[in-house]
Order: C-alpha cells, then sequence, then structure tokens
C-alpha cells in the first residue's frame, strides 16, 4: 500500500461546500479505520477490494475490511446485492448523517448502506465500441502432414442500450494436402435491453461449409430474451422465438421456419484478467427440411497484456439431419493468441 495521509480539513471547506450546494470533498478518498486516508481517483470496487489511483503512482487494491468509508465526488454505476438478486443503482459513495459509510443519491439521501455494495464501476459511455481478433494456427509434420488455420474477428457498438455485434469466422484444415475443414460465417446481431432483466435479440448469420456440402445456410432470428444474471462479475441470459432457416445443398434449396433458443455465459476472475465463457444455440426446424441443429463453445481469455490474451476454447456442432454421407458432428479444440482494441 501506498503511504497514507492523515485527514485534515480546512475551516473554509464545509461552509463553502454548503453554499455551492457541493459535497464536502471535491476529490475521491479512502479512509481508513485507523484514521488515515488516502486520497486520489476512486476505479471501481472489485472482489472485497477498492481500488484507487493515487496522484503519485499507479492504482492498487485495498482490502476494503480494513476501509471505513469512501468518499467519491462522481456518481458510479453500484451493484447492491438484495439477496440473492444484484440491483444496480447510479449513486455515490460517501457518509450519512450519521456518520455511517453508504451509497447516496444526488441530493445526499441514503439509498443502501455500503456493506450491501458488491462492485463498483465507472458508469459506462453512451457510446462505446471494440473489436477483437483470435488467430489460432497449428501445422505439424510426420507420417501425415496436418495444418489448420483458424481466424475470428468481433466488434461491438454500443449506443445506449442498443448493442450492435459482427462476427467473421474462418476456419481452414487440410491434410496431406488435402482441404478437409474450409467454413466462414458471417453474424450480426442487435440486443436491445429495455429493463433491467429484459431484452428483444434479433440475429442474421451467413454460413458456407462446402467440405460437408453446405453451400450455404441464411438463418434469420427475432425473439425476447432474459438476463438470468448481470453485473459486473458474470452475465447469464437466455433468449428464444421464432428462427427462419434458407439452405442450399448441391442443387436443392429449403426453406424452413424453426424455434431456437440461445444461452449465454461469461464470468470474469483474478481481477478482469480471466474471462470464461460458454454459449449454446438449439435450433428444432419443425417446418421444412426437418434438422435439429445444436452449437456450443466453451472457453477462457486470459489477459497477457493490456491488448493482448491468450484463448482456449473448444467447439461442438451437432446437426440431426446432415448433408448425405456427412457426419453429424464436428468437434474443435482451439488455442492461439488474440489483440483487442477498444
Amino acid at each position: 500500500m501506498g503511504p497514507a495521509k492523515k485527514m485534515k480539513t480546512n475551516i473554509l471547506t464545509l461552509p463553502c461546500a454548503c453554499l455551492l450546494g457541493l459535497p464536502a470533498f471535491a476529490q475521491d478518498f479512502v479512509l481508513m479505520k485507523n484514521g488515515d486516508r488516502i486520497t486520489g481517483d476512486v476505479k471501481q470496487i472489485w472482489n472485497g477490494e477498492v481500488f484507487i489511483e493515487p496522484e503519485y503512482g499507479d492504482p492498487y487494491a485495498i482490502d476494503i475490511d480494513y476501509v471505513s468509508y469512501i468518499q467519491t465526488a462522481e456518481p458510479f454505476e453500484v451493484d447492491v446485492r438484495i439477496g440473492r438478486r444484484i440491483e444496480t443503482v447510479t449513486a455515490r459513495l460517501g457518509q450519512s448523517d450519521s456518520g455511517d459509510a453508504a451509497v447516496l443519491d444526488e441530493a445526499g439521501r441514503v439509498l443502501y448502506p455500503l456493506a450491501m455494495v458488491d462492485n463498483i464501476e465507472e458508469i459506462e459511455d453512451y457510446y462505446d465500441w471494440s473489436i477483437r481478433g483470435d488467430l489460432s494456427i497449428n501445422v505439424s509434420q510426420g507420417n501425415t502432414e496436418t495444418a489448420s488455420t483458424y481466424l475470428s474477428t468481433y466488434a461491438d457498438f454500443k449506443r445506449g442500450e442498443h448493442y450492435h455485434e459482427l462476427t467473421l469466422v474462418r476456419d481452414e484444415q487440410s491434410t496431406s494436402g488435402d482441404l478437409t475443414k474450409d467454413q466462414s460465417q458471417i453474424t450480426y446481431q442487435n440486443t436491445w435491453t429495455f429493463t433491467d432483466d429484459w431484452f428483444v435479440r434479433g440475429t442474421a448469420s451467413w454460413t458456407s461449409d462446402p467440405i460437408r456440402d453446405l453451400d450455404s445456410r441464411v438463418r434469420i432470428f427475432l425473439g425476447p430474451g432474459y438476463h438470468i444474471f448481470d453485473d459486473s462479475k458474470r452475465t447469464l441470459n437466455v433468449s428464444l422465438g421464432p428462427e427462419f432457416v434458407t439452405e442450399r445443398i448441391g442443387e436443392d434449396k429449403d426453406e424452413s421456419v424453426a424455434i431456437k433458443i440461445t444461452t449465454d455465459y461469461e464470468q470474469k476472475f483474478l481481477r478482469d484478467d480471466l474471462d470464461v465463457y460458454q454459449s449454446n444455440d438449439y435450433t428444432r426446424i419443425y417446418r421444412g427440411r426437418q434438422n435439429n441443429l445444436f452449437e456450443t463453445e466453451i472457453g477462457f481469455r486470459y489477459d497477457i497484456t493490456d491488448d493482448i490474451y491468450l484463448s482456449v476454447s473448444g467447439t461442438y456442432d451437432y446437426e440431426s439431419n446432415p448433408a448425405e454421407d456427412q457426419k453429424k458432428e464436428d468437434i474443435s479444440y482451439l488455442i492461439g493468441l488474440g489483440v483487442k482494441i477498444d
């Protein structure tokens, strides 16, 4: 922990702050139980630690058990744990009239005691974006020469409560010079969260896999969804709705109507350095070419630096009615590096 400073209050601070309608302290600080005050920018509360960036150095963590109270000049997104649920409010941290550590609204009224706070984070910008790219290359030589290349590019753009996501995937494998996998996929997804728990999701995707005799498959989905968990540590949501599927297999073209259910899970560990995720997608086609489609991906990303991460994942695809002479299952394991820009 960096050097601590004893709390000193100028005799003019409180009257001037009251006259101006401002909080008594214009700068963030953490007051320790031993009376020391650490001044700087409070960044977040995460996993029982307060992260503060002092003027004299880099951000560091303070165990919240040693903290008396926290003062923030600006509001944060505060996750408050109420039983098993997390409620998110926009508020700042400070002291109640009785001197207790608390979550305060704009007027300084107490919303919750500090002990109920699960996490706090800086308020998200109305506009935000990021780009991520994963690359995995595997080459082996011996009795059989094999080579595989997997490239995935993901971009998202946030505008208020609307999230736009675009994913491009190229997966190619060869054995002894013969192409054994030649898959391309483009997916666009828009998610609109209209309450804390409910959202509407629309997805359009195009897939081509000539090795499996799938010239093209276009899928369009629209349906409601529900956030089971959605806080700074973890997210878990489910969506359900109709999907329209158009396929070209050889000379045949089929148009089908299906019902689709998706689940997405993601959780962060090790101070956000480790990101564990799993996504499931089940589609049952009940009108048109009868087929059941199931896709799942599980993996993790570990930050090596601020911009580069290690990516490890496994995917499993299943079709109950694939193209003629094709296998129902397709399994892939990937280890590679990724780059993110935001």
